[in-house]
């Protein structure tokens, strides 16, 4: 076996490495008292991670740890590791979970819309009445009429986040019904129809949770690492 290596963080650094070391330890720091998964945890967890990595015989991991500079002991510490971060991220940041998905609520949730964009009012309320009284599509009319690049797809948008769209637009969405058409508004250079076609609110299952409590967790850790990181000097 060869001699472990020790490296400064100057030649960290030169590899663009020193940060993300940085990170790792404040990792450990913060799951030292996270102790390792009890075997019937971690077995499913060591499976899990094979498949992920399609690793399927002893020869192919064996092959993977002899490259990563492991032996199996240290393997199965690596892979426990991520389930002994997000421990603590459970542990630490159940607390701020709700109010933190209510801050990314309108980056998780989809919506689906058609638009239809002009620059002239009078035209704008003309087409808007077309498509209430049925005598065009939305479609239809935007194919023809509208200025943006919804035209190619008949005014229909998304999925998208709700984010994603102009602010003024998100907020007229979040306050829609399904198939409710508003009559235009101005937005910016533009007169805007618009019409709500669906809203995908995502719901806070184990899923987003575990996500969630992950990012706060890399938020602390940044918050962590800027605090350490001394401020350069004029």
């Amino acid at each position: 076996m060869q001699p472990q290596e020790t490296y400064e963080s100057d030649r960290l650094a030169a590899w663009g490495l020193l940060a993300q070391v940085k990170r790792e330890a404040l990792i450990d720091q913060c799951i030292n008292s996270i102790p390792q998964p009890p075997n019937e945890q971690l077995q499913p967890l060591l499976q899990q991670w094979c498949e992920q990595q399609k690793i399927h015989s002893p020869q192919s991991l064996e092959h993977w740890q002899q490259n990563n500079g492991m032996n199996s002991q240290q393997w199965q510490q690596f892979v426990a590791r991520r389930w002994r971060w997000y421990r603590w991220c459970e542990q630490t940041m159940e607390s701020k979970l709700s109010s933190h998905y209510l801050e990314r609520k309108s980056q998780l949730d989809q919506v689906t819309y058609s638009l239809l964009r002009v620059e002239n009012q009078h035209l704008a309320t003309e087409l808007h009445l077309r498509i209430k009284e049925g005598e065009a599509s939305f479609e239809e009319v935007a194919r023809e009429y509208s200025k943006g690049p919804e035209r190619q797809q008949g005014g229909r948008l998304g999925p998208v986040p709700l984010s994603q769209p102009h602010p003024m637009l998100a907020k007229l969405l979040q306050v829609s019904s399904p198939g409710q058409l508003w009559p235009p508004k101005q937005l910016e250079d533009w007169w805007i129809v618009v019409r709500l076609e669906e809203l995908h609110c995502t719901e806070l299952n184990n899923s987003l949770k575990q996500r969630l409590l992950l990012e706060l967790g890399e938020k602390h850790l940044e918050q962590q690492l800027s605090a350490a990181t001394p401020t350069s000097q004029t």
